[in-house]
């Protein structure tokens, strides 16, 4: 079954950051000290979790604090006094082990055990890795009272062109060359307030950050209306003096696959290097192959297969900002009905977020969604929206020209998500995703399975400066099924590039089959 993806067409508090890590303190700048902040706290009586006491000392200090959590267990539950405390008393009570020692660098207070053969030393790694200059940053993205995982954060080399995504359950992974010791790492969410945090602290392990919620003053939002249509017509006015007015190589992440219910059927990875013309061009992008990998899980009950048609054409196609969709469109704004434009924090400032249906006189609605449009620069920073379920059911041939005879296919739902970020001035595409849901079932049957299809595709850097056109034969072509390439097996085969990792459920069935490949080869 093939798909063709034809229509693509708060005051602020900072939680703190858990992270399960070590930390070398070799770094430039600010010299971390063996002593605490002079300063108290106060706390009400409370029976609670080190993280939950923790969190209430940041939000009064000021200070992070960074530790390895198979040290300190942050459900342990403390039971605290009401009181005012000296910092330094308090932590010992909360964590009651005397071998923890301290450091202060900046804003963060490091909390680690001492090793035995280096006293000096809070890092496994050496000092001959450290001055490589090159390492990579694991860690996960989670919501600061909640504890649920942010997908699809920006995490970036602030002031670079480096930068991932996180997944579908809020994990990373970035690959840093050539860092400086004053360097930082940016993580931001939609709605939520930026962390920065210095590469010197994250050189090491795993690392969980906290991001809260960033709320924006609920005076701004009741007494000033904003009007959607006035705020899209100046975005769109805004266009060509903020995207890219000259073409641009960026170096790209790709992977698509397909599921039946948490079972893996196909997946398939990549990089690409894309020739990203002008926003004011009517050219395409081209796409040149790096590397990709492909994985078909033959050990199925049926063999009934979904294969996505030009995915990676898609993924292209979602730059709403370079080929506008009908929303987006000053001439199609009559049969749209756009209301909110309430104030959500984004990165490290704010945007208006605009959501948008068909107007209730159309009688076929195609899109709904949100648009997260800049308030200072009216740049449209990110989009959200799917086809309409009713649009679904009528023209379900369009999206799935070829079907199975013996099987009654329906899409649930066809979900995007766009988002761009800002490099020296100019917004270029961060990230693009489609999911598909769908429900098949033999037509002899009373029960059917759930299916979803999904691409993704992820900017890890941008190049400027050498932009010409690829040779033809160098080129991809992006209108083919993807999958339907050689496959080759390799452990090691993401070892130098920065990607999305899996999501668990992914991951868990790509070592399956992994396992399965070593196998058949080492036979």
């Amino acid at each position: 079954m093939i798909f063709s993806l034809k229509y693509i067409k708060v005051r602020i508090c900072i939680c703190l950051a858990i992270c399960t890590m070590t930390v070398q303190m070799a770094v430039g700048g600010e010299h971390p000290v063996d002593s605490l902040p002079d300063v108290e706290v106060t706390l009400a009586g409370q029976n609670n979790s080190v993280f939950n006491i923790l969190n209430q000392v940041s939000r009064q200090t000021g200070y992070f604090f960074i530790y390895d959590s198979q040290i300190i267990d942050s459900d342990r539950k403390v039971r605290i006094r009401r009181g005012r405390y000296p910092l330094d008393e308090l932590l010992s009570n909360v964590l009651n082990n005397d071998l923890l020692q301290f450091r202060l660098l900046d804003k963060y207070i490091i909390i680690y055990l001492p090793r035995a053969d280096k006293p000096d030393t809070l890092a496994i790694s050496s000092d001959e890795e450290y001055t490589t200059r090159t390492f990579q940053v694991q860690g996960r993205i989670l919501d600061g009272e909640t504890g649920n995982s942010l997908p699809f954060a920006s995490i970036f080399l602030k002031g670079r062109s480096v930068g991932v995504t996180s997944n579908q359950d809020g994990n990373f992974k970035i690959r840093i060359n050539d860092f400086n010791d004053s360097d930082s790492l940016q993580i931001s969410y939609v709605g939520y307030k930026s962390r920065v945090i210095p590469i010197s602290l994250l050189i090491e392990g795993f690392h969980e950050i906290y991001l809260d919620v960033d709320v924006v003053s609920l005076q701004e939002v009741v007494v000033t209306w904003y009007n959607p249509y006035e705020i899209l017509n100046r975005a769109l006015n805004a266009r060509n003096d903020l995207y890219p007015s000259q073409a641009s190589h960026h170096t790209s992440f790709y992977r698509e696959g397909a599921f039946k219910d948490d079972m893996i059927l196909n997946y398939s990875e990549a990089v690409f290097r894309i020739f990203k013309t002008s926003y004011n061009s009517q050219a395409d992008d081209q796409v040149m192959l790096l590397k990709s990998r492909n994985i078909t899980n033959l050990d199925l009950e049926d063999t009934l297969m979904l294969k996505l048609k030009a995915g990676v054409r898609s993924a292209l196609e979602l730059d709403v900002m370079k080929t506008l969709p009908e929303f987006l469109q000053p001439e199609f704004f009559s049969s749209y009905k756009y209301t909110g434009a309430y104030i959500v924090a984004f990165e490290s400032g704010s945007a208006f977020a605009i959501e948008f249906q068909e107007a209730e006189y159309v009688r076929e609605p195609l899109y709904r969604g949100t648009i997260y449009i800049d308030r200072e620069t009216f740049a449209v920073l990110r989009a959200e929206f799917e086809i309409h379920p009713s649009y679904l059911r009528k023209h379900e041939r369009r999206f799935i020209p070829r079907r199975s005879p013996d099987h009654i296919t329906r899409i649930q739902n066809m979900k995007y998500v766009v988002q761009y970020r800002k490099w020296e001035g100019k917004y270029y595409l961060k990230h693009a995703r489609g999911d598909i849901d769908i429900r098949i079932r033999p037509r002899n049957r009373l029960f059917g399975k759930n299916y979803n299809v999904f691409f993704e595709m992820a900017v890890v850097n941008i190049d400027t400066l050498e932009t010409g056109r690829f040779r033809r034969r160098e080129t991809l072509n992006t209108r083919s099924v993807f999958m339907d390439q050689k496959f080759y097996y390799d452990a090691d085969f993401w070892k130098d590039f920065n990607i999305i990792l899996p999501e668990k459920n992914i991951s868990d069935a790509l070592q399956e089959i992994n396992y399965r490949l070593e196998n058949l080869t080492e036979e």
